[in-house]
């Protein structure tokens, strides 16, 4: 079974790094970015809110599966994906911008506690939804770390940073 711990260590790995290097992002930008229309018509606040709000819904997801249910997630309807994100950015509106970047990191410890509750088996066994979910997850911070650091330095949009043929529905 040291394959299977071995790819636990990786998988976790990999969602430091990236939430990291978002984290690094965050950092790196302005304090009038945290209101104003940052990327498209949403401020960096609302990103981090966005980026909360899944991975919430990740959390919740990992929790039903679990307690042996089918998380509700995989029934996402990708049709209300604008309309869904819509509504939990504006859910946050009133919110200052370190009360949300509080909710992103209690958000990612609550993550952490659920995936310390699996066996590396669970996690990490071929076929896995757990690690569907947290490469959903990885994939998620991915490509929002990538389209602030595009905006830092003046590009106009970022490359795709998904991979192919991975669960990543309801992830962005």
């Amino acid at each position: 079974m040291t394959g299977n711990a071995d790819e636990r260590r990786r998988l976790l790995g990999e969602l430091e790094l990236e939430r990291n290097q978002l984290t690094r992002n965050i950092e790196t930008c302005r304090i009038r970015d945290i209101d104003r229309p940052f990327i498209g018509a949403w401020s960096l606040k609302d990103i981090v809110g966005h980026i909360a709000s899944w991975e919430a819904e990740k959390v919740t997801a990992i929790r039903e599966l679990g307690e042996g249910r089918r998380p509700t997630l995989l029934d996402f309807d990708e049709a209300n994906l604008d309309r869904w994100n819509a509504d939990h950015v504006e859910r946050k509106r009133d919110l200052t911008f370190w009360s949300v970047l509080d909710q992103l990191k209690a958000g990612r410890a609550r993550l952490l506690a659920e995936l310390d509750q699996l066996s590396d088996e669970e996690l990490c066994a071929e076929g896995s939804l757990y690690e569907s979910l947290v490469m959903a997850t990885v994939e998620h911070d991915r490509a929002h770390w990538h389209g602030i650091a595009a905006k830092l330095a003046g590009m106009a949009g970022t490359r795709d940073t998904a991979s192919r043929g991975s669960a990543h529905e309801g992830a962005h």
